[in-house]
């Protein structure tokens, strides 16, 4: 049979494009969710915020649990456990704040656990499990600051893990750990230093930058004392920076 018309035409060639684009699976809906694969369930994904949240600052109670995360560290390295004790108490305070305001992110269910494991560790009174767990309680709430995209809160975050990650090991003349971790610091700061360059806090970032190669100096030479300085100047820079974006 001939076929004259175009509309014939057309209509036979649609036909046959649909059935090919079927078969190569392209109009096919995506599989669901499998329950179970080779090791156990499938991650539970959050869904990412609304388009307008993302670009919200984060809660300025994240900040300041960074604050007080700072100087609950210095007491668990130095075991002072008044001032842990103290710092845990404001930590948790802080926490049930800026939960309220964040919702149901990713990294609250994990910030959860980590600051109870940090208050059985104080509690107890065991320094690596307590800086272990402080650190992981921070890394979470680094994890709910990556859904603020124009925050830096969750580099800040990560610099200052760094930085006790350092600082806990040279506490111990530790030196073989204290270099590995030194050179973490650095990557960590030379990859998210461009988020935090704005006009107003240029100066501290500039600061900054010299402190960590200054601080991983001291530690490949051995110097505790030269740490412990370099330690105090970028625990001011940091404090800085930190202040200068909170609640922006």
């Amino acid at each position: 049979m001939q076929i004259s018309n175009p509309l014939k035409w057309f209509t036979l060639g649609w036909l046959c494009l649909s059935v090919f684009l079927s078969g190569c699976g392209l109009l096919s809906q995506p599989a669901p969710k499998p329950d179970v694969g080779p090791a156990g369930k499938p991650v539970e994904a959050k869904p990412n915020p609304p388009v307008l949240e993302r670009f919200f600052a984060p809660p300025v109670e994240l900040y300041d649990l960074e604050a007080v995360a700072g100087v609950m560290f210095e007491g668990i390295n130095k075991e002072d456990w008044s001032q842990v004790q103290a710092g845990i108490n404001n930590l948790q305070t802080l926490w049930q704040q800026g939960k309220s305001a964040v919702g149901d992110k990713k990294g609250v269910k994990e910030a959860d656990e980590a600051i109870t494991k940090l208050a059985e560790a104080v509690n107890a009174r065991r320094v690596s499990d307590a800086y272990e767990n402080l650190n992981k309680f921070m890394g979470s709430i680094g994890d709910i600051g990556k859904s603020y995209k124009l925050s830096p809160l969750a580099d800040i975050i990560a610099v200052s893990n760094g930085i006790r990650n350092v600082s806990f090991y040279v506490e111990d003349k530790n030196w073989t750990k204290a270099a590995s971790k030194v050179k973490e610091l650095q990557g960590t700061w030379e990859k998210v230093k461009p988020s935090m360059e704005q006009v107003g806090i240029l100066g501290e970032i500039t600061k900054t930058h010299s402190i960590v190669l200054q601080m991983k100096d001291a530690v490949n030479a051995e110097s505790k004392g030269a740490f412990e300085e370099h330690l105090a100047n970028i625990n001011e820079s940091m404090g800085r920076i930190r202040q200068f974006f909170r609640g922006k």
